[in-house]
């Protein structure tokens, strides 16, 4: 992982933090030294602290995905809209912030729930759904991504089994997704899911 954050006592915290699963290979302070330290080391990931500022958008664009430490949902909309894969608040703990970061080396998609309206209110990306999912299909989603059957879905919602299913099929259908599972990975690629 690439890490840069303009503070360098920032940059060693960070770096303390961090399991060994997550190994830090190259620390920079600024954001026009990331395009060359992802191109000379072999990092998967960027964690980019944006306390001090949202970096140049363009320099987001790394060729490995980006997570953002954001202070406030300004600079956390700045940093989805120039293609984050992770965007966090600066406040949380080390085991989230581990757990987030394997998931976007890993592909999916990070928002930190606090920032979850920046995601809702957001246009859909090119690759999203074919319409927007109703509030009630986003409630279902989240159901399906802990594994629950239509008939548990039913029961946590109050509707029948024939309903969950229906809502499950329109997810389906607007995610293009193949199955169940599909869908769970292709919502949280999209960062329809809370992680």
């Amino acid at each position: 992982m690439v890490l840069v954050a303009d503070d360098p006592l920032v940059r060693g915290g960070l770096s303390a933090l961090l399991p060994d699963e997550i190994p830090v290979v190259r620390t920079v302070g600024s954001d026009s030294d990331v395009v060359v330290a992802v191109a000379t080391s072999a990092a998967e990931v960027v964690l980019w602290d944006a306390h001090d500022g949202i970096p140049d958008p363009r320099r987001l664009d790394v060729g490995v995905p980006v997570v953002v430490l954001a202070p406030d949902a300004d600079r956390a909309s700045v940093a989805l809209g120039a293609g984050a894969m992770g965007v966090l608040r600066r406040d949380l703990d080390e085991s989230r912030l581990a757990a987030c970061l394997l998931a976007v080396r890993a592909g999916l998609k990070v928002i930190d729930p606090r920032f979850e309206g920046l995601v809702r209110s957001a246009p859909p990306p090119g690759d999203g759904p074919s319409e927007p999912l109703t509030p009630r299909e986003e409630e279902v989603l989240e159901l399906l991504a802990e594994g629950r059957s239509n008939r548990e879905i039913a029961i946590a919602l109050e509707i029948s089994p024939h309903t969950a299913k229906f809502h499950v099929d329109r997810i389906l259908l607007k995610l293009d997704a193949s199955g169940r599972t599909d869908a769970v990975v292709r919502a949280a690629r999209l960062g329809l899911l809370r992680l």
